[in-house]
C-alpha cells in the first residue's frame, strides 16, 4: 500500500479547515459568555488550532466503519478544545513557560496569567459540553466522554505534564517514553477510540485502533524531540533525542511506525487514510 505524503498532507489540511469552520461555529455558539474578555481570550485559541491531528485521527477511525465526516465534526471539535486547553496551562510561565504558540503570542502573554487559567478551565468544561450534547446516543455520548476524560485527566495527560515537570537532565529512555504516553500517545489513544465509538467498532476494532494511536502519538513526540535538538542545535536535555542520540531516536520513531502499520492490519475496511498518517508523521518536522 503505497501513500503520498504530499496527498495526506493535503487531506489533513482539509480537514483542518473544516474543523475552523466548526470551532468557529462553537464561538459563535457561545457568544452568551458574560465576560467579554473571556471570551475573546477563548476566540483567540479556539481560532489556532494547529494541524487538527488529533481530531482528524477521531474523524478517519470513524471513516472506517462508514461514519460521515459531517457527522464527526463535533467530536473533532471537542478534541481539538481540550488539546488547546492542555497548551494554554502548559504555556504557563508555572509550567513549561512558553511565550510563543503557533506563531503567536501564548494566551497568558496576550491577556495575563489569570486569564489563561481561567480560559484553560473554560475549554476543559467546553469540551463535555460539546462531547455531552453531540447528536448520538446516551450510552455513545457516555463512553466517548470516559474515554476522553481519563486519557485527559489524573492518569493521562495531566499525569503526563506532572512528570514531565518533575523530570531533569538524568532521565531514563523508560522515564521520557512514560511521559510521551501520558502527555501525548493517551490524547491519540482516545482519539482513535473514540472514533470507533462512534462508528460502532467491536472491541477488537476499537483496541486495534486505540493501540494504533498510541504508537502513533509516541512516534509523533518523539519527532518532536528530533525537531527541537535540529532546531536548538543540541540535544534538549531530558529528551529522547537527549537519551537516545538522534539516530537511535530516529530508529524508535521507525520501530512505532511500523507497529502502527501492523495494528491497522486488524482493521477491516479501507484504511489507506489511517496508513498515509504513518507516513505523514515519518516525514514530519513537527
Amino acid at each position: 500500500m503505497h501513500h503520498s505524503y504530499s496527498d495526506i498532507q493535503q487531506k489533513v489540511e482539509d480537514f483542518a479547515s473544516l474543523v475552523q469552520k466548526e470551532l468557529a461555529q462553537v464561538v459563535h455558539e457561545k457568544a452568551e459568555c458574560p465576560s467579554a474578555a473571556l471570551h475573546e481570550a477563548l476566540g483567540y485559541v479556539i481560532s489556532n488550532p494547529g494541524k487538527c491531528i488529533r481530531s482528524f485521527l477521531a474523524s478517519t477511525s470513524a471513516q472506517v466503519f462508514g461514519v460521515s465526516t459531517e457527522r464527526t465534526l463535533r467530536l473533532s471539535a471537542a478534541i481539538e478544545v481540550v488539546h488547546a486547553y492542555s497548551l494554554v496551562h502548559d504555556d504557563l510561565p508555572s509550567m513549561d513557560n512558553s511565550p510563543i504558540r503557533r506563531g503567536k503570542e501564548s494566551c497568558h502573554i496576550k491577556f495575563g496569567e489569570a486569564v489563561a487559567v481561567l480560559t484553560g478551565n473554560a475549554l476543559l468544561t467546553l469540551t463535555f459540553e460539546l462531547l455531552s450534547t453531540m447528536n448520538e446516543g446516551c450510552a455513545v455520548r457516555c463512553e466517548i466522554i470516559e474515554l476522553l476524560s481519563k486519557a485527559c485527566g489524573r492518569c493521562g495527560m495531566i499525569a503526563g505534564q506532572m512528570l514531565d515537570m518533575e523530570a531533569h537532565s538524568s532521565t531514563s529512555f523508560e522515564g521520557v517514553r512514560r511521559i510521551h504516553e501520558l502527555k501525548t500517545a493517551r490524547l491519540f489513544s482516545a482519539a482513535c477510540e473514540a472514533g470507533a465509538v462512534l462508528g460502532g467498532a467491536s472491541a477488537e476494532e476499537r483496541a486495534a485502533l486505540a493501540e494504533y494511536g498510541a504508537a502513533l502519538g509516541c512516534a509523533f513526540q518523539a519527532k518532536d524531540d528530533l525537531s527541537d535538538a535540529r532546531e536548538d542545535g543540541e540535544r534538549c536535555y531530558g529528551s529522547m533525542a537527549h537519551i537516545l542520540g538522534m539516530d537511535e531516536t530516529q530508529g524508535y520513531v521507525d520501530g512505532l511506525l511500523r507497529k502502527c502499520e501492523e495494528h491497522l492490519k486488524k482493521l477491516p475496511g479501507n484504511v489507506d487514510t489511517l496508513g498515509g498518517l504513518v507516513v505523514f508523521v515519518e516525514n514530519l518536522s513537527v
